[in-house]
């Protein structure tokens, strides 16, 4: 048990209660599936692992074909464009998904 940690912490009192229930209900009225989600223990989609597995060998595939097929000229290129526009672009474009970046 971490020593920071008290061992029986304390009910929350009516403030705390309260401020809790307005957090609850800002969750609940600025995206209701995802306060669904929390309260049930689950926000990932039913598709997660079908969309991770096809990430994969979208990336993996390419990655050890590439080389076998194309001349180094190719391949360099187009590991150039992956890193300097796609990555990037993909970055973006899941943070803004995400909620944590705000377009001006």
């Amino acid at each position: 048990m971490n020593p920071a940690t008290p061992p029986d912490p304390a009910p929350l009192t009516g403030h705390e209660q309260s401020v809790l229930a307005a957090i609850a209900s800002h969750e609940h009225r600025w995206d209701a599936a995802f306060a669904d989600a929390l309260s049930v223990g689950d926000v990932r989609s039913p598709g997660h692992r079908w969309r991770t597995l096809l990430l994969v060998l979208a990336v993996v595939v390419p990655v050890a074909v590439g080389p076998m097929v194309l001349s180094s000229a190719w391949v360099l290129a187009i590991a150039a464009v992956v890193l300097l526009v796609v990555i990037p672009t993909t970055l973006v474009v899941w943070a803004l998904r995400q909620g944590r970046v705000y377009p001006s």
